[in-house]
């Protein structure tokens, strides 16, 4: 009994650390891809790209280290087709909102994940209602909402995060100025004030609109963390993941085909491929904030509660904030260090939480084999009695 439980917690511990490397990669991911973004290429290109070459990554690792593909069954296909269209919904949904909004706010909203995974795995009964993995789910997303809006005041949603109103106004101010004599300042003010309140509405209906994505982006993620668990143990991670990530890509391409109404039109975003920072985004992506991240994520929950694996996206915001110091020379905040703290202490309380249900629950499993080793023995030995 003892060995396959400390199997057990080691594959945790070993899933915890691939959790953790996940969201440093994500964190990563928020800045360089906002970096793509700002060269001019279209979000949904670059999701085209991004969500192709990872399939093919991953069909590929998926041959060499699973051997043979599982082909799926009936069931199995209509659940890989559910989590392709979730996988779609988050990946362009995370894209065309990281257009919109700024890679601080986008990361306030990622601690939204693991509150749907423990909502809807608690309303459908996948996992009981435990009060204290709720309070730490609570605590944790409490503390990186928090250190996320620390640093916003630099780059605010409603500039989009890269000082676009700033730029779009001095570009302006020179029409401006060339338009009014020096003694129409009156009417010079009031223009750059019109244009300016006009310039602000537009930036918050698109800021608006990419908090409403994100919603739905986390929504759609936190929801496929239970969807898998339908399907995770039938599947090598690797092989699971290029399934259902494969189908994603092809919602996305319909998609894109859609959307630029013509091949030519696809091809000619292409020419944004040669931009240096767009490169190290698209190859980032694929890599790292694809291949990996979603190759480890299914992995993971494989092997511990699909509320545990979701609540680790938690981290993606502090460690976004440790990157901004690292490279950035961000000073932190005691208040972000603070939360840090709350959001430590949390993401302990749920796993020390699933930990103590899981050990009740072998301790009950242990008592009752050894009941009915008893009941069986006993019939045995009273006729051994007879015999004698």
């Amino acid at each position: 009994m003892p060995a396959p439980r400390s199997k057990s917690h080691n594959a945790q511990f070993a899933a915890g650390i691939v959790m953790l490397l996940v969201q440093v990669a994500f964190a990563g991911w928020h800045v360089l891809g906002k970096m793509a973004l700002n060269q001019g290429i279209s979000p949904l290109f670059f999701a085209l790209v991004r969500e192709g070459g990872a399939s093919v990554v991953l069909l590929v690792s998926a041959l060499i280290f699973d051997g043979r593909p599982k082909l799926p069954t009936r069931r199995e296909i209509f659940i890989f087709i559910i989590l392709g269209f979730l996988i779609f919904i988050n990946i362009v949904g995370f894209i065309l909102a990281l257009n919109l909004v700024s890679p601080v706010t986008a990361a306030i909203y990622q601690p939204m994940i693991p509150v749907w995974t423990a909502l809807f795995a608690v309303i459908f009964k996948m996992e009981p209602a435990n009060p204290m993995v709720l309070f730490g789910v609570l605590l944790s997303v409490t503390g990186a909402v928090i250190a996320s809006m620390s640093d916003e005041g630099e780059g605010t949603p409603s500039s989009g995060g890269d000082g676009s109103n700033r730029t779009l106004l001095s570009d302006e101010a020179p029409l401006l100025l060339s338009s009014f004599n020096a003694s129409d300042t009156l009417n010079l003010r009031e223009s750059a004030l019109i244009l300016a309140t006009q310039h602000l509405s537009a930036v918050s209906h698109y800021t608006l609109l990419g908090h409403m994505i994100l919603l739905v982006q986390t929504f759609s993620l936190g929801i496929l963390y239970l969807v898998q668990k339908q399907i995770v143990h039938e599947f090598p991670a690797l092989t699971s993941t290029a399934w259902y990530y494969s189908i994603g890509s092809s919602f996305t391409a319909i998609t894109c085909l859609f959307y630029f109404q013509s091949y030519k039109d696809i091809m000619e975003q292409g020419h944004y491929l040669h931009n240096t920072s767009v490169q190290i985004g698209v190859l980032y992506a694929i890599f790292v904030a694809t291949a990996f991240t979603y190759g480890g994520s299914t992995w993971a929950n494989r092997q511990t509660h699909a509320t545990i694996v979701s609540l680790y996206t938690v981290l993606q915001s502090p460690f976004t904030l440790i990157l901004s110091v690292c490279f950035l020379g961000t000073v932190p905040r005691i208040r972000d260090i603070v939360c840090m703290l709350l959001i430590i202490v949390g993401m302990a309380l749920v796993v020390g939480s699933k930990l103590k249900e899981e050990k009740k629950g072998q301790i009950e499993s242990g008592s009752h084999g050894s009941h009915t080793i008893r009941v069986d023995y006993h019939p045995v030995q009273e006729e051994d009695k007879r015999n004698m």
